[in-house]
């Protein structure tokens, strides 16, 4: 009996540590970004990191002012505080910016031609009728 008790727990002990690999390996393999939420459907253009803030860039398509609007309930309930709101505008677009103790926050949406035109100059091609989404967080250290 006592040696059953004894295999049940290696056994667990195992699973346990294969677990455990397997979420590092996850998170790994996802790279650093922001870790802030990424709006469904959204394509990864890339990545930049400077003076304490990490940037991301993604392209979507569907609704700006849906994107905008997602990331507000989104962010204040990974207890984010909205520190600006600059509204939301079909034309070119919106931007939220939250503060979490010394972390900053920005969220921006980009809908003009000029604006995509310079993130493609940077990253790369953005599909006709897609949006911009630019994430960044970071402490800054300016």
């Amino acid at each position: 009996m006592k040696e059953k008790g004894v295999s049940l727990i290696a056994v667990i002990a195992i699973v346990i540590i294969i677990a455990v690999v397997a979420v590092v390996a996850v998170l790994l393999l996802r790279g650093g970004g922001t870790g802030l939420p990424v709006y469904s459907g959204a394509q990864k253009l890339g990545e930049q990191s400077q003076s304490g803030l990490t940037g991301e860039v993604f392209w979507f398509t569907g609704s700006g002012e849906g994107a905008y609007n997602w990331y507000k309930p989104q962010m204040t309930g990974q207890g984010w505080t909205l520190s600006q709101d600059l509204g939301y505008n079909a034309d070119y677009g919106g931007g939220l910016y939250y503060t979490k103790g010394n972390e900053i926050a920005v969220i921006l949406i980009y809908e003009s031609a000029s604006d995509i035109s310079a993130v493609e100059a940077e990253f790369g091609d953005v599909p006709s009728g897609a949006k911009v989404l630019m994430l960044a967080r970071g402490t800054p250290n300016i």
